[in-house]
């Protein structure tokens, strides 16, 4: 099996980036790579949990992507369910964990399972 024949969804990789103007650093949110292809596939659906004043909903799923792609802990990334399928969906705010990446097994014949997992969090109060 490749991994990449599997990737149906696609993410958007947001990060928070310095930026020093007249020795004055701020912080801004940057869209840093869009329309990477991954893959929602461990689904964590977590209730909804009501209280007196808002919805609280608590996810931990897990995405997996190319071994290659550029995410690090505390990245927001917003994933398009099917979008690697032509599907439009409602999509999904999440924010990335450390990745763990899985090489191809030495003396192997590459046979395209090298990807990486990251856990994710997706947090939404309403």
């Amino acid at each position: 099996m490749n991994f990449s024949d599997w990737y149906t969804d696609t993410v958007d990789i947001w990060r928070v980036v310095p930026t020093t103007t007249n020795g004055l650093t701020s912080y801004t949110l940057t869209e840093l790579y869009t329309g990477i292809p991954c893959r929602i596939y461990q689904s964590d659906n977590q209730p909804i949990n009501m209280e007196q004043t808002a919805a609280h909903v608590k996810q931990a799923d897990r995405l997996m992507c190319d071994v290659a792609t550029d995410i690090k802990a505390g990245d927001q990334l917003i994933i398009h369910r099917g979008a690697g399928l032509g599907h439009t969906v409602p999509e999904i705010r999440a924010f990335a964990a450390d990745p763990n990446l899985y090489f191809e097994p030495f003396g192997s014949v590459l046979p395209g399972l090298a990807h990486m997992e990251v856990r994710l969090l997706q947090q939404e109060i309403t």
